[in-house]
């Protein structure tokens, strides 16, 4: 594989998208390397710096790893954002229609 000239940051990032891909079975570090178009030592660095973040773990049976629901629930913040930005608007238009 040629060099990878991205930084920790954003291949660990781009590894991160690649893990959601996988959340059900898991990936290995070469699926994970294929899916990322990295190396296998830059997916043990972003998958440990993941790991610290509480955002993947690795299954130490089979040695896949998986997204953990610290990131899932990120998706689900957003959502409730937007949805008291929802229930706000609304409560605003009642207020000035009286419906």
């Amino acid at each position: 594989m040629s060099r990878d000239e991205r930084n920790l940051t954003l291949r660990t990032l781009d590894v991160l998208e690649a893990l959601c891909g996988f959340a059900a079975r898991g990936a290995s570090n070469a699926e994970l390397a294929a899916a990322a178009q990295t190396s296998a030592p830059n997916i043990t660095r972003a998958m440990a710096q993941l790991t610290a973040k509480g955002w993947a773990r690795k299954d130490e049976e089979t040695g896949r790893f998986f997204p953990q629901p610290a990131f899932t629930r990120l998706a689900f913040r957003v959502t409730a954002d937007f949805d008291a930005l929802m229930r706000r608007h609304e409560d605003r238009r009642r207020a000035l229609t009286g419906e």
